[in-house]
């Protein structure tokens, strides 16, 4: 035993997940999830779970409908065991499964989201155009054989219509010549003959083969004799119909087995696939997140047990301090002790087995050897074992399998025996265990164990807190602070009389050694929690009159800023007027080029290059209340006091801003402008390694229309004035409104003699080369 996954309920958990699995295969793969102590297994499942979940945070779900468990299917084809028809449609819809797979990657990467965890899964798949077409050609949609599907199928299923009309045409001749004979007109079918209804008393004159009879008795299906020999013939042709299917079905299996390695590698990707999203989706819907793995930390904070109705569980930070690697826990029943050995242990049996967990995003933890738990006492009848025994048998079984690095659970440690016996034996066990270099959180009622964990540098005391006043649970964990009992006081508040509780207190036997050492050090822990608080509070007030000061500078610099923004808008005003005089000098000059008749493109190119560097950079600083937000610009985040780039609209009034590494969302009521960042006139992208001239390709993909439409206009004066006498431009595929827009504007344009797509070294369809007088 390395995970007790059955005492920490791993199960519900999978059960949970694999809801969210779209494939019955992926289903099942979840339900066989087993922890792994391997640090770069789990590094990868986690980074997997955490890059699917961002995309469906983002609303880009995956498509994994249709997509049926073709196992069986595939194993037949390996040996060649002829496949029905219906089996071909369930692996044309497999094959459609992959197509939709490629697409939601190439749908991926446009969006330009981090998915390198995700990559190289999509990378393996193949499209199997050939095989799908194939089978297309032979297998309906309604899971017949095409009659096209050969020659001969064709011949005889044409020769069988044939015979069958035949047979309505003489069927038909028989009621009108029989009609007093029949009980209805009518034409049908009974065991595979065509037959009629013949009426009892008329059955030996009507000349033809009894089929049938009605459940009344009253009427005989008869085959009339003239078509005996036609329907002979059709289920001789029928039968030789079969033979020509099979021998179809037998050609397109042994065609599937070329592909059935390479199918059930695609196929095993699509079930990976689905179990990775349905992990993101079950850790979407928990508000689950990836703690930072270490070598030796362990910070769970807001830890939430995942099998708790969310309205009612309460988030615990969970922790152990640096040389300390035990926890004892002490408080009442049912205050949430038994609880929190839980929520330690699932959630690091979730993290190891690559699920997200739910605790807040600064989170951090380590990888554990060994998950060992001693939950509940589970007594064996049938093994006569008492809750004691039972404890004791898997506490033997825990220190038999023993690693270093494990976490152990032990909940109600030494309990069900002598009190005094019990809390020696629980000492001595966690001195035993203290040796082995593991890490422990262990519960217990004992006020010994409070007093040896305070007795010990490396043991942490813990409590659950309970409400004296309401006289329940509040289920928060304490960490630092031993609990204490409340018994005497419970009993008091409920009315037992005050000689019995005065009775009880005098009757206390306590270990003075203990209680004292546990005073002293009480003591000395108060006093330097209080020195802590002072010092705390003493930051807290330079950090208030610290933002207060910044708060202030900020306003005088705003102040400064607009005085400046005033006193520069009268000088543009004069440059603006300086600046039209010079543009319309160079229409004038425009003019008399075109008067004389000797207009030259790259004379044209020239003047508007002139115009274009006449342009005023705008200030485009301004008060955030009437500010408009874009991608790009840097923006102070009130709330935390600092700068970031705003990156994507989210919703209304909402951007995602990154902060350096790190990106969260912000409202826009949350956000100071700074400044935007000057854009650069735009310059050809050069995909070649080896340096070129400049301006030899523009790269126009990840523009807007009207953006990558000026560029282009801009781009091309500037191959007329560097008199290139050819360029690329790269407008890649997408929705092909990028080629379109290029394609027109190189039409239309009067310099560019001729056009091209790019061969097949150039980028093909996705680039269109011009060349220039």
């Amino acid at each position: 035993m390395t995970f007790d996954t059955k005492t920490l309920e791993f199960k519900k958990i999978k059960e949970r997940v694999a809801v969210y699995a779209n494939t019955l295969l992926g289903k099942k793969k979840i339900i066989e999830i087993e922890p792994s102590a391997n640090p770069l297994l789990i590094n990868r499942l986690l980074n997997e779970t955490a890059q699917a979940n961002t995309l469906l945070m983002h609303e880009l779900y995956p498509p994994f409908g249709g997509v049926r468990d073709v196992t069986n299917h595939l194993k037949k084809a390996r040996v060649y065991d002829i496949l029905t028809p219906r089996e071909f449609l369930d692996i044309v819809d497999l094959l459609n499964g992959i197509n939709a797979q490629v697409l939601y990657f190439k749908k991926i990467l446009e969006e330009e989201f981090t998915i390198d965890a995700l990559t190289p899964y999509y990378q393996e798949f193949e499209q199997f155009t050939a095989l799908k077409k194939e089978i297309k050609q032979i297998i309906t949609d309604d899971a017949n054989v095409a009659s096209t599907a050969s020659h001969e199928l064709s011949r005889i299923r044409s020769k069988i219509d044939t015979l069958e009309r035949r047979i309505q045409e003489k069927l038909t001749q028989v009621m009108k010549s029989k009609k007093d004979a029949l009980a209805d007109q009518l034409i049908t079918i009974r065991n595979e003959h065509y037959v009629v209804p013949v009426k009892l008393s008329e059955k030996n004159k009507f000349d033809g083969a009894i089929i049938d009879y009605s459940s009344s008795g009253e009427t005989v299906y008869m085959e009339p004799r003239v078509v005996t020999e036609t329907i002979n013939q059709i289920q001789l042709l029928k039968m030789e119909e079969q033979k020509e299917v099979e021998r179809i079905l037998r050609d397109l299996t042994i065609r599937l087995a070329e592909d059935v390695h390479a199918l059930s590698k695609n196929l095993e990707l699509i079930i990976t696939l689905d179990t990775i999203f349905a992990k993101a989706n079950y850790a979407l819907e928990t508000e689950s997140t990836k703690p930072t793995i270490t070598e030796n930390e362990v910070y769970l904070r807001k830890a939430r047990h995942p099998l708790i109705d969310p309205k009612e569980v309460v988030a615990n930070t969970m922790y152990f301090e640096q040389g300390k690697q035990m926890i004892i826990i002490t408080g009442p029943n049912t205050g949430g002790k038994t609880v929190a050995l839980k929520t330690m242990g699932l959630l690091s049996i979730m993290l190891q087995s690559g699920l997200l967990i739910p605790v807040a995003e600064d989170s951090k933890t380590k990888i554990f050897e060994q998950i060992l738990a001693d939950i509940g006492d589970e007594q064996s009848i049938e093994q006569s074992l008492s809750t004691f025994s039972s404890h004791m048998t898997r506490i033997i079984h825990i220190l038999e399998v023993l690693k270093e690095d494990a976490l152990i659970l032990l909940d109600e440690l030494g309990s069900g025996t002598d009190p005094k016996e019990g809390a020696s034996l629980a000492i001595s066990l966690l001195e035993h265990l203290k040796k082995q270099h593991v890490y422990v959180m262990a519960t217990t009622h004992y006020p010994e164990l409070k007093a040896y964990a305070y007795n010990h540098q490396s043991i942490l005391n813990a409590s659950v807190e309970f409400d004296v006043q309401s006289l329940k649970p509040t289920y928060r964990l304490l960490i630092g602070t031993p609990g204490k009992s409340n018994a005497l006081l419970i009993s008091e508040r409920l009315g037992l009389p005050k000689h019995i509780i005065e009775h009880a207190k005098n009757n206390i036997i306590t270990s003075a050694t203990d209680v004292s050492e546990l005073i002293e050090k009480l003591e000395h822990e108060g006093n330097r929690l209080d020195q802590k608080l002072q010092e705390y509070e003493l930051l807290l007030n330079d950090n208030k009159r610290l933002k207060d000061e910044l708060i202030e500078e900020k306003r005088k610099l705003r102040d400064e800023q607009m005085r400046l923004r005033d006193k520069t808008t009268v000088l543009n005003a004069d440059v603006v007027k300086e600046t039209k005089m010079k543009a319309e000098t160079l229409i004038k000059e425009l003019e008399e080029l075109k008067s004389s008749q000797e207009l030259k493109t790259h004379e044209i190119a020239d003047i508007k290059h002139k115009v274009r560097s006449f342009a005023i950079e705008e200030d485009t600083k301004r008060k955030t209340d009437d500010h408009v937000f874009k991608k790009g610009d840097r923006v102070n985040i009130l709330k935390f006091n600092r700068v970031g780039e705003l990156i994507k609209k989210q919703k209304k009034d909402t951007w995602e801003v990154k902060m350096g590494a790190l990106s969260s969302t912000f409202k826009e009521d949350e956000l100071e402008f700074v400044d935007r960042p000057k854009k650069e006139e735009p310059k050809a992208k050069m995909k070649s390694h080896v340096k070129k001239k400049a301006y030899t390709t523009l790269d126009l993909r990840g523009m807007r229309y009207e953006e990558a439409q000026d560029t282009l206009d801009k781009y091309v004066d500037d191959c007329l004035l560097s008199h290139v006498p050819q360029a690329t431009i790269i407008h890649g595929y997408g929705t092909l409104a990028l080629r379109q827009m290029v394609k027109e504007y190189v039409a239309k344009h009067p310099s560019i003699t001729t056009y091209r797509d790019g061969g097949q070294n150039e980028g093909g369809s996705g680039t269109t080369i011009i060349y220039f007088e």
